[in-house]
């Protein structure tokens, strides 16, 4: 098990957002988080990234406690990228993703073979060689976002953390950037919020909904993306169907 959630209540200033959540989240493949906005779902990535430290639980990723953990050794396990990340202007792409060889290499000393390697690996995942020199800012969004995504990768961690990764793209580098977390997911388990439930339904292995930092389900995303557990997660009525190439199509039901 990559993550095991026990009784999990996280507060922020004071204010209770997650609620004795509790579940399994099995190896390899991608999880969906969906839920209203207000639901907890960032609450909830970034508790399962150790960044936020729990009330009440735990969270154990690979049968350990994150919270136990140094932060170095804890960002070997998991990467994790949050929602309009920014880079510094002028950074270029190479720059960007060798970021993430940080956990790995000694305070002061340059990258070694091991790091050159791993960034360049990381660059041809997303197909971004041709354009390593380039300054990120001068990117297309979904040039920008798959550099983001190839800093995650150069940090070499088996557990992913994407917070909205679709935000803000148009419809073809939606496509593109769903290409590549399918792909992701054969050897990594990723966990990312979405908002799109077709999206959802067309990609994930799983997903877990919540609503007002309560779990409302997990499972697969027949079970989850159905129209009596997405009523009781966003309060509306749904209407799941497929196309006749089989594909799942989730829409509100007065759309």
């Amino acid at each position: 098990m990559p993550f095991e959630i026990r009784d999990l209540s996280i507060h922020l200033g004071g204010t209770p957002v997650l609620h004795g959540v509790d579940f399994d989240l099995s190896s390899g493949g991608i999880t969906g988080i969906i839920g209203a906005n207000g639901s907890g779902k960032t609450t909830m990535l970034r508790a399962m990234a150790g960044l936020l430290p729990p009330e009440t639980g735990s969270v154990l990723h690979q049968g350990q406690d994150i919270a136990a953990m140094a932060p170095r050794a804890r960002a070997r396990r998991i990467a994790m990228l949050p929602q309009s990340a920014a880079a510094p202007p002028g950074l270029t792409v190479r720059q960007l993703v060798a970021r993430g060889r940080t956990p790995w290499m000694r305070p002061f000393l340059p990258m070694g073979p091991a790091d050159r390697a791993a960034v360049d690996r990381a660059l041809h995942a997303v197909g971004l060689e041709d354009l390593a020199t380039r300054p990120v800012d001068s990117l297309s969004g979904g040039q920008r976002q798959r550099a983001w995504i190839a800093l995650v990768l150069a940090q070499e961690c088996d557990t992913i953390l994407l917070d909205e990764p679709l935000n803000f793209l148009d419809l073809p580098h939606q496509t593109e950037l769903v290409g590549l977390l399918r792909d992701l997911g054969k050897t990594r388990s990723v966990v990312m919020i979405l908002h799109d439930l077709t999206i959802a339904a067309r990609t994930c292995d799983q997903v877990l909904a919540l609503r007002e930092g309560r779990l409302v389900a997990i499972g697969p995303p027949d079970a989850v993306l159905a129209p009596v557990p997405l009523r009781e997660t966003f309060g509306i009525g749904f209407e799941c169907s497929a196309l006749p190439d089989g594909k799942p199509v989730v829409l509100p039901a007065a759309l």
